[in-house]
């Protein structure tokens, strides 16, 4: 038998140049959380992109307590990914969480003592997103309890929103959020939509749990306005940020319209 000096052969490695490095992207998910993975991945297929993901453990409910507790272990979660290697940016995925801890909270959480990172949150992402596309009118659809959905309406009505309407699922469990048949998402804005005398600029549907992005297109077809969902909006925020334009990723108009 030979022995292991003489038949181990010395390779040399070829590292990418830093030109040809992937965009990375570090993303905290809840741990009942089943969509947002998967969205963003159906989002950047096939693009340079590479999504490094951390769970963050959670309660089942959601409900402002237990949202408060995820601010404990935000730092930690993300000082996990990659932990020596430099990302391009990183978010938050929890719409509701951002709101209740405050996004400048969740922001200084995520940079972990460098406030040159690039974050995102849903809660910082959709206002972008609206003051981007100018939105004045909006409808909102969220999962939520009203002990969640009160505050919300209160901080997009505080900064000049006018809230045409708003619809509200009454979702306790973050695992039925995430089971619920995206199939039935058109009939659930009809409905909304019914009693709403003008077009909106933009329809906003709430929540990283909520399958949403497939539909977008359809909807925005139908009823001639923007649809945004948390996944695509948060996604569309960072990209923006990093000034990376992708006019073909086929999640909705806000991808397709160009800085003004």
């Amino acid at each position: 038998m030979q022995s292991f000096s003489s038949l181990c052969k010395p390779l040399s490695p070829a590292f990418l140049h830093p030109n040809n490095m992937p965009v990375r992207i570090g993303l905290v998910v809840l741990a009942t959380d089943m969509v947002v993975e998967v969205e963003w991945r159906e989002i950047f297929a096939g693009l340079p992109i590479e999504i490094l993901v951390a769970r963050i453990a959670c309660a089942a409910e959601v409900t402002p307590k237990a949202l408060l507790t995820m601010a404990h272990e935000i730092g930690h979660c993300a000082s996990l990914i990659l932990p020596d290697v430099e990302l391009d940016a990183i978010a938050y995925g929890c719409t509701s969480g951002s709101l209740v801890i405050g996004e400048e909270k969740v922001q200084q959480l995520l940079q972990q003592g460098n406030s040159e990172q690039i974050t995102s949150n849903p809660f910082s992402a959709i206002k972008a997103a609206l003051a981007f596309i100018k939105a004045k009118n909006i409808v909102v659809l969220s999962p939520y309890l009203a002990s969640v959905n009160e505050p919300f309406y209160n901080a997009l009505d505080s900064v000049g929103y006018n809230i045409m309407a708003w619809g509200s699922l009454d979702l306790t469990l973050d695992k039925d959020i995430g089971s619920m048949n995206p199939e039935h998402l058109p009939k659930l804005i009809e409905e909304l939509l019914a009693g709403v005398d003008a077009v909106p600029d933009a329809v906003f549907i709430s929540c990283t749990n909520f399958k949403a992005v497939a539909k977008l297109a359809e909807l925005e077809q139908r009823y001639g306005c923007y649809f945004i969902s948390s996944n695509q909006v948060m996604a569309w925020h960072l990209l923006h940020q990093l000034n990376i334009s992708l006019p073909n990723i086929k999640a909705g108009r806000l991808f397709e319209t160009p800085s003004i």
